[in-house]
């Protein structure tokens, strides 16, 4: 179990394993999700690691971790649920592992902690010439999103079941605003971020006797604690299903499927809602695979997913325009066969099994364990991985078939080729 230790500004969680040759940390700092913060949020995420006070460019940074044994730096954005979280992660060789020591655990903190207090800096601002070149990065990352149908296809489907709410607000923000920030205005966000954000740092390796010292004589961040909310039930305004047909010149047409479920991550039905997911669509394993895709032969792809933090279910497929109607129908169909109770003892029992190994394979990765953890940790759920596995093994039919019943499909959202025409 993690160690946990309160410091200046932020939570420390230390998971000592044995299982790794490197060390790894990541800072994760939360604020809540707004339309108005959300594009300058995830250009800090691109400007913040491009070069310090020591290292005044992205090639200087790149020959500094290179020269520590290839130590890595990244900096990642993504949302839980009304949370919009920014992780500053390294990973770099324990020195127990090196002919000598580097010390190179204070040096990457040292790193971390420059990011925030010693940035490059020009007239009161981050250096002009880093936020132009992180702004066009950003403007070429949003765009092979839109040219990557899955992705787009997704998005469209948060945009049009969330207007309005939580769950329309895109975590990488918004094309047409990130031209209009300049580098003053991104700096003074950086000083919100430091004062104001809910901070928890991770490190997951073998780790020195000394550690907690370490961290407390390199990193720092004032004094406060806030406790922002992040998983949520989404609720749709809307009493009518929303359908949405896009057309563009494409070949492979994309379904997606938005439900509300009345569950989400702190719900007590969480983990009979985990394993029903499982048996839907979550695994290859599962219903929509072996009926939709193998039976019928009717999609290149199909799961279902379940978002806990914005406590709702998802469901994928790419199918040939044609098949628009009848995949609709077969998914419904599936649906209403485990509301009506028709799951076998081996079909959840599999289902579970795959759950179970899923999450074991999770501790063969640094970055997963310490995802495992930010989860429950910032929705305040005290429980192992072993207590975790035995509510999902005692998950019953009956719990299924409840959450199963909740289940009501919200919005469909269907990108297609151009030459589709539906005949009703």
């Amino acid at each position: 179990m993690e160690n946990v230790y309160q410091m200046a500004g932020y939570t420390l969680h230390l998971i000592p394993t044995k299982k790794f040759k490197t060390m790894t940390i990541s800072l994760r700092l939360q604020s809540p999700l707004l339309k108005d913060t959300t594009t300058i949020r995830t250009l800090l995420t691109f400007v913040l690691m491009a070069a310090t006070q020591d290292y005044p460019s992205t090639q200087s940074l790149a020959t500094y971790l290179d020269e520590n044994y290839g130590a890595s730096l990244s900096t990642h954005i993504t949302t839980k649920g009304q949370s919009h979280i920014i992780n500053v992660a390294t990973s770099f060789v324990n020195d127990a592992y090196l002919p000598s020591p580097e010390h190179l655990l204070e040096k990457q903190l040292q790193l971390i902690s420059d990011l925030f207090y010693h940035p490059y800096l020009d007239n009161d601002g981050f250096h002009p010439s880093i936020v132009q070149l992180k702004k066009k990065e950003l403007q070429e990352k949003l765009q092979a999103n839109k040219d990557d149908k899955f992705s787009y296809s997704l998005d469209k489907l948060f945009e049009y079941m969330g207007r309005g709410q939580v769950l329309g607000i895109p975590s990488t923000g918004y094309e047409e605003e990130i031209q209009n920030i300049t580098s003053q205005q991104l700096y003074q966000y950086l000083q919100k971020c430091i004062k104001e954000d809910e901070k928890h740092v991770y490190v997951v390796g073998d780790l020195p006797d000394d550690i907690v010292n370490v961290f407390e004589r390199i990193l720092k961040f004032p004094s406060h604690c806030h406790d922002y909310p992040s998983a949520y039930i989404f609720e749709s305004p809307r009493q009518d299903l929303l359908e949405v047909i896009e057309k563009q010149d494409i070949t492979q047409s994309k379904l997606n499927l938005g439900y509300q479920i009345q569950c989400d991550f702190t719900s007590p039905s969480h983990y009979a809602f985990t394993v029903f997911n499982a048996i839907f669509g979550g695994f290859s394993q599962s219903r929509l695979f072996k009926v939709v895709r193998e039976k019928h032969s009717l999609c290149y792809y199909v799961s279902s997913s379940y978002d806990a933090f914005n406590g709702m279910m998802i469901v994928n497929a790419g199918i040939e325009a044609n098949d628009y109607r009848k995949t609709l129908h077969l998914i419904g169909e599936q649906l209403a066969d485990i509301q009506a109770g028709h799951v076998n003892n081996d079909e959840l029992y599999l289902a579970k099994i795959m759950l179970v190994n899923a999450l074991k394979k999770t501790n063969d990765e640094a970055g997963s364990m310490i995802a495992l953890a930010y989860n429950r940790d910032i929705t305040h759920i005290r429980e192992t991985s072993e207590e975790y596995i035995e509510k999902l093994m005692n998950v019953t039919l009956e719990e299924i078939v409840d959450v199963a019943k909740k289940v009501e499909l919200d919005t469909i959202y269907f990108l297609t080729g151009k030459e589709f025409h539906e005949s009703h």
